[in-house]
């Protein structure tokens, strides 16, 4: 059982095309506009590392669809 655990919950315009560039990798939630998911790991260097790569998967999952709708930011 995990001794750690976040829970995500994220605003976007964007939350379909987010939830999608996270589905192979965790299982998400959309409701209102909101991207929620967990993360749980049994120790925290474990949480942190999995923390940084969802993190950095959304960032550049945001910058993609940025760049596709032609806001190059």
């Amino acid at each position: 059982m995990p001794s750690w655990l976040v829970q995500v919950s994220l605003e976007s315009t964007d939350v379909t095309a987010l939830q999608a560039s996270l589905s192979t990798e965790i299982d998400s939630n959309v409701k209102e506009g909101k991207l929620s998911f967990f993360i749980a790991e049994k120790n925290p260097a474990d949480l942190r590392a999995m923390w940084n790569t969802r993190m950095r998967g959304i960032e550049a999952s945001e910058s993609v669809i940025n760049f596709l709708k032609g806001h190059n930011s």
